[in-house]
């Protein structure tokens, strides 16, 4: 936990969000701010949001609010309302935003909690218990921001439950088609190599969706005529045609690109081959697909290099914002948990575009998420300090002391006055002996 001091005071901009959702949460708003300003200050666990935070609930009320039947539906779909009516550039110029398609683990050690099942990480080879969850999210090209729009957790293909499962390439294409459906442009959709697939390409052809896909190395092509047949590995394709230099944002490598056919495939794809040196004895490290045909490599490796916001989206989630750190169990508990912090983070998001959208100049980066919590963080402890040291009753402090005695550090806050309070209602510390 990040942010272990009392605070009694909501930021400003937190509880501006917050408002955006009250008729969605009813009475459950109390413990929807809280919640928020958790995911914002990195405090997980409904204990640790109802001890530490006045305007809290009791740990009761917020377990209530992460149990309402259907609440995150409705919070996805406000969300994504919000994001269609705040992103009026979304509309006006479509080339600066792509979708990005990503899943991440969430390592959990419960099996009683819903939707967690045994998973291969990929990165360390090993096994990892949790969720899967995959992410729709809008890349701001311009800033290299992410926020994202959609999301779902991944079920495993389990007998006795197949209705319960669906690929990631099948679950991505719905999501995209609901994102169509609710309103928003058919954007270039970029992903990575886990995505690579002739029904995924098939189905985003379908959605007229344009996109470019990383593919790994043993990819298999037949060359630029189905008649070539050469039936040779992509890396052993491209090793010793020429390249040409490639340029995006003072970034600079070396690629070769064609338009072929790969084994099965009905279709070309245009194919660019990057590399970091020019001398061909250094091997391509990434290969790029796209069903644009008249596209540049460089313009197909541009869009790639933009797909990273998604992975910086999952740090920030994970490290900022306590993605999967609460301890809930049920279904509805679990996607509302997701829902805040990800709630949370475009609350970040949005602030970050904002602090640049005056300035055009594309190179400008935007203030990093963490400076943008910290000085939340600074702001709401200067005025809970201010407030604590009144002597004034204020109902959140008064909440706070009754909550912060020595008996409620280790076991569940509750608002009882205990016989060790002092007479200004502070715990009073033990007297040595």
């Amino acid at each position: 936990m990040a942010f272990q001091i009392p605070v009694v005071a909501c930021p400003a901009e937190i509880r501006d969000v917050a408002d955006d959702f009250k008729d969605i949460v009813g009475p459950h708003y109390p413990a929807f701010v809280a919640a928020l300003c958790g995911g914002v200050f990195g405090v997980s666990g409904q204990s640790a949001v109802s001890r530490f935070f006045g305007f809290s609930p009791s740990v009761s009320g917020m377990g209530r609010f992460y149990d309402e039947e259907g609440l995150a539906p409705r919070l996805n779909r406000r969300h994504r309302r919000r994001l269609l009516r705040l992103m009026e550039k979304l509309q006006e110029d479509p080339g600066r935003y792509t979708w990005a398609i990503d899943d991440t683990l969430i390592p959990h050690w419960g099996k009683t909690i819903w939707g967690t099942y045994a998973w291969h990480d990929h990165g360390t080879k090993g096994t990892i218990y949790g969720h899967k969850l995959l992410v729709l999210g809008l890349v701001d090209r311009r800033r290299k921001l992410l926020i994202p729009v959609y999301w779902e957790i991944l079920h495993r293909e389990i007998e006795g439950h197949e209705d319960q499962h669906e690929k990631g390439w099948e679950v991505a294409l719905r999501l995209l088609r609901e994102a169509t459906a609710f309103g928003f442009p058919k954007l270039l959709v970029v992903a990575d190599s886990w995505f690579a697939g002739e029904e995924f390409f098939e189905g985003l052809r379908a959605s007229e969706l344009p996109f470019v896909v990383e593919i790994k190395s043993n990819r298999k092509v037949m060359g630029q005529h189905r008649s070539d047949n050469k039936d040779v590995r992509i890396d052993q394709y491209f090793a010793k045609k020429p390249r040409q230099k490639i340029d995006y944002r003072g970034k600079k490598k070396w690629a070769a690109e064609r338009s072929l056919y790969f084994k099965d495939s009905t279709r070309k794809f245009k194919v660019a081959a990057v590399a970091n040196e020019k001398d061909l004895d250094q091997e391509c490290f990434a290969f790029y697909v796209s069903d644009r045909l008249t596209w540049s490599a460089q313009k197909l490796w541009a869009a790639a290099r933009d797909r990273w916001a998604i992975e910086v989206q999952f740090r920030d989630l994970k490290q900022i914002f306590t993605l999967g750190e609460s301890a809930v169990r049920s279904r509805q508990s679990v996607e509302t948990t997701i829902s805040v912090s990800v709630i949370a983070l475009t609350a970040v998001r949005l602030e970050q575009i904002a602090s640049t959208g005056r300035n055009e100049n594309q190179h400008v980066r935007p203030i990093p998420a963490g400076n943008i919590v910290r000085e939340y963080q600074l702001r709401s402890l200067v005025e809970s300090v201010s407030k604590l040291a009144s002597h004034r009753s204020i109902p959140a402090v008064e909440t706070l002391k009754r909550r912060l005695t020595p008996e409620n550090l280790h076991q569940k806050p509750t608002e009882v006055r205990r016989s060790g309070a002092s007479r200004d209602g502070w715990p009073q510390t033990r007297k040595s002996v």
